[in-house]
């Protein structure tokens, strides 16, 4: 593959495509003119940078070094045009939109040119919602398969909310009910092969068995194709009013000094990387996720490993309700113990670190460099064709799971940045980790002549010995950089419990009045256990009332206590400005001013605060810049994946070859959701998700937790 590098008139830099030059002479002043002509001579070819050899790609360096050099050069610019007193405007050159957020206020929106161009109109409707069935002689029946309203409605309910198959065939077996619905169907078993074979087909699973020598266990691996999960994404005409094509840069004014960050397209991130994309290309974000689940309370050892995937166009209010279906799985991994074989600790988690990148490397397989050299076409539900890359921008997880997918050693290091084990409590933050570093690192261990001195090198650099990360040949990734915050687990789950658990403070949660809205601990909360993040929160409402004037509690415990709730409250408003993140910073600094009470009080158990998830809060605000709010990437959203698509999952089963019958489960339900876009297609319309849900209420009085309008005026209110 080749490319063309063009030449800056201006200011004579370098750049890979168009595209970068334009981004380029965009935000340099110095070089905006240079947006008035192109320059077309000065082109030489050059291999594209996926092509180099580990030597080449040694000797070439960072593939942002040109990125890096003008980003210097901007801020050099920046900070020149703020000393002369002069308004920064790095966008001026840039398409603008007017547009209002949630609240009606005015937002001006520019968006990056020659970015998500539409490379054909598709006539005919799209496939999926027009291929029902394979006979084609029925077009005239409007459910179609089922053969009427009722059929479908009963066939519906049994899918989504029905009895065990059991029991809804014994149900089909009665005489009046037979002769009373006259349905298409005799039993949950024809039923389930009309599901199979005449609705609308999702991406197919398929079973690979994972072989590790010297381990005689078999690992099953269940997983699709995420390039054609994206492909149903990209196509579901109920998302195609909130999908964004193109990086936007949103501001709340006219001079464009107050910019705003809420969905991921918003982003720096976003900016860079579409730079580094072909002219017209699609930016497609890829947001992966995974985590264990027990799928029972009594029966520890049943566990399921999803992996979800979704893509950063879809709008976040659509992505975090589970109802629209905006997050699809793309694969179950092994859960298998090695307890029990002749195995040491230390080798059965290397074991089990190397089986997860293997098997995550065969989920990604199409979502490397050399199956989207050219990207893919991806058609939206207007018919409309885009040339799509999707690159992985956020991988969302607790911190054990971020320690294993970047290959980091647990509680070591930080999995974005370069700190020791002794600095992980300190307010610093060290330099950026990238991932080609990390992939030098343990090819050069690998190479050592002896097992100690392998171990010794990947140990100093906080490294696990993974030879073969899945993440190598993703398309323009860093797989520090997709780390993202995790506000349940680092903060609720983990920051908390070094304020809660005194005698005192259960005594006082005790006597805390009951008030509407307000959860009332009646037995303390030291005992709590498995506490879920509603409770957390519950929690953080009160816990700051109940320690004011507390016996022996000084005021630093009040000021670290107020600010670590202040940065928690910060860190989920769902759009931020510059201005918010300094808020934010300055949470953080009186948080660490006063952090040592809690040691004086003997509130901690340990000496220090090294710990990696009071560190991860030092790259909140960057990921805020770069990826947009904390809700594009919160973990509290693919938790509550986890019973639609494993534990409901699990119960639908009789227990034995648990995945397998839970991957056909999921695809029935699928499929109906599928028809259920048919019908409403064949209707004429399409119902559009809402951002605001609100769930329908009986008649009668009730007393509103959230106001049903915003700032409504008092003498509005009196009339």
């Amino acid at each position: 593959m080749s490319t063309t590098i063009v030449h800056c008139p201006s200011c004579k830099k370098t750049f890979k495509t168009r595209s970068r030059l334009n981004a380029h002479t965009a935000l340099a002043p110095n070089c905006k003119w240079v947006r008035t002509m192109y320059d077309n001579e000065n082109e030489v070819e050059m291999r594209d940078y996926w092509e180099l050899n580990d030597q080449e790609d040694d000797n070439m360096g960072n593939q942002d070094a040109d990125d890096d050099a003008a980003t210097a050069e901007f801020a050099r610019v920046e900070e020149v045009q703020q000393l002369a007193g002069s308004p920064l405007q790095p966008y001026a050159s840039l398409p603008n939109e007017a547009t209002h957020d949630d609240l009606g206020d005015p937002v001006l929106v520019e968006k990056l040119p020659e970015a998500g161009r539409v490379l054909r109109i598709n006539d005919t409707a799209h496939p999926t919602y027009t291929r029902t069935c394979r006979d084609l002689h029925a077009e005239d029946i409007l459910y179609h398969p089922f053969i009427s309203e009722c059929d479908y409605e009963i066939a519906r309910w049994a899918v989504q909310q029905g009895p065990s198959q059991n029991a809804f065939s014994n149900f089909l077996s009665i005489d009046k009910v037979k002769r009373k619905l006259e349905l298409s169907y005799k039993n949950s078993r024809a039923l389930y092969q009309k599901i199979n074979h005449e609705l609308p087909g999702v991406t197919p699973w398929c079973r690979s068995v994972i072989q590790i020598s010297g381990i005689h266990e078999e690992f099953e691996l269940f997983m699709r194709d995420p390039v054609k999960c994206i492909k149903e994404l990209w196509a579901n005409p109920a998302y195609l009013d909130h999908l964004t094509y193109v990086p936007e840069c949103r501001f709340a004014d006219e001079g464009k000094t107050k910019r705003i960050y809420d969905e991921l397209m918003s982003g720096n991130w976003s900016w860079e990387v579409q730079t580094l994309l072909p002219d017209g290309a699609t930016l497609v974000p890829v947001i992966l996720s995974s985590d264990k689940t027990q799928l029972c309370q009594f029966r520890g050892d049943k566990t399921a490993y999803p992996v979800y995937l979704t893509i950063g166009n879809i709008s976040k209010s659509i992505r975090c309700k589970p109802s629209f279906r905006a997050q699809k799985i793309i694969g179950y991994l092994s859960t298998v113990s090695l307890d029990g074989m002749d195995i040491s600790v230390d080798s059965a988690c290397l074991t089990h670190a190397q089986l997860f990148h293997y098997a995550m490397r065969m989920i990604t397989s199409s979502l490397r460099t050399g199956s989207l050299t050219n990207g893919i076409e991806l058609t939206s539900g207007d018919g409309a064709v885009r040339l799509g890359f999707p690159v992985l921008a956020a991988y969302v997880a607790d911190y054990p799971e971020q320690a294993l997918v970047t290959c980091m050693r647990y509680a070591q290091t930080c999995p974005k940045c370069f700190v020791t084990k002794d600095e992980l409590g300190d307010h610093i933050t060290g330099d950026p980790q990238h991932q080609k570093e990390s992939i030098r690192t343990i090819r050069h261990a690998s190479q050592q002549s002896t097992r100690v001195h392998t171990e010794a090198a990947v140990r100093d650099h906080g490294l696990n010995l993974i030879l073969d990360p899945f993440w190598i040949g993703l398309l323009h990734c860093n797989i520090h950089d997709t780390i993202t915050p995790d506000i349940l687990h680092q903060i609720y789950q983990g920051l908390m419990q070094t304020l809660v658990g005194d005698a005192e403070l259960d005594a006082r949660f005790k006597c805390m009045p009951r008030v509407h809205g307000v959860r009332l601990f009646s037995h303390g909360i030291s005992g709590l256990t498995q506490v879920s993040g509603p409770e957390h929160r519950e929690i953080c409402k009160q816990l700051l009332g109940c320690i004011v004037d507390a016996p022996g509690a000084p005021a630093g415990v009040i000021c670290a206590t107020r600010s670590l709730l202040d940065f928690l409250e910060i860190a989920q408003y769902q759009s931020h400005t510059e201005a918010m993140l300094v808020y934010l910073a300055d949470a953080l600094d009186e948080f660490h001013a006063n952090k040592d009470v809690f040691i004086n009080l003997g509130a901690r158990n340990s000496e220090d605060f090294n710990f990696a998830k009071l560190h991860l809060l030092e790259h909140y605000a960057h990921s805020i810049r770069r990826f947009g709010t904390t809700d594009n990437y919160n973990t509290k959203a693919t938790e509550r994946l986890h019973i639609d698509y494993a534990k409901d999952a699990y119960r639908a089963t009789n227990k034995k070859e648990i995945l397998h019958q839970m991957t056909k489960w999921l695809d029935r339900h699928e499929s109906m959701a599928a028809f259920d876009l048919v019908l409403q297609w064949r209707h004429g319309e399409i119902l559009k998700p809402c951002a605001h849900w609100r769930r329908p209420l009986p008649p009668g009085v009730y007393l509103a937790k959230n106001p049903s309008v915003h700032a409504v005026p008092f003498h509005v209110l009196e009339d």
